[in-house]
């Protein structure tokens, strides 16, 4: 598998268009990839429409909060809204949180090698090098 370059969670469309039309610049889930760190790559995986990687950004920061304290900590920043993270973390104390910069969409969607399930998965060297490869 070689070394971590990056992580990526499937995002539905809509989402992911707030990345690319708004930019937003912090995403939220409810699986922690903690061996991720700064400097990797956060790879958008569109779920729907595309089911493709469809572009990556800088991971600035990966980490556990408070469900509560994210809203006020990202405001404007968040990809979803305050009621959209209120219905989606409905249970749980505490998110993951990727803050990220530099995003780049990619000319060519490119198709995964495998799947990405729900809680997301970590990118290696031999994919990674697959979607730098094949992104146009």
């Amino acid at each position: 598998m070689g070394k971590i370059k990056g992580v990526s969670h499937p995002i539905p469309t809509e989402y992911a268009e707030r990345i690319y039309n708004e930019d937003k610049t912090v995403f939220v889930s409810k699986s922690h990839l903690g061996k991720a760190s700064e400097g990797d790559k956060f790879i958008i995986y569109e779920s729907y429409g595309a089911k493709a990687y469809t572009g990556w950004a800088d991971v600035k920061s990966i980490s556990k909060q408070k469900t509560s304290d994210i809203t006020r900590k990202y405001g404007k920043k968040l990809m979803i809204t305050k009621r959209e993270l209120q219905e989606y973390a409905k249970g749980k104390s505490e998110m993951n949180v990727i803050e990220f910069e530099n995003f780049e969409k990619f000319k060519n969607p490119v198709k995964p090698s495998r799947f990405v399930a729900l809680r997301g998965k970590y990118i290696y060297e031999n994919e990674f090098g697959m979607i730098n490869k094949h992104k146009g």
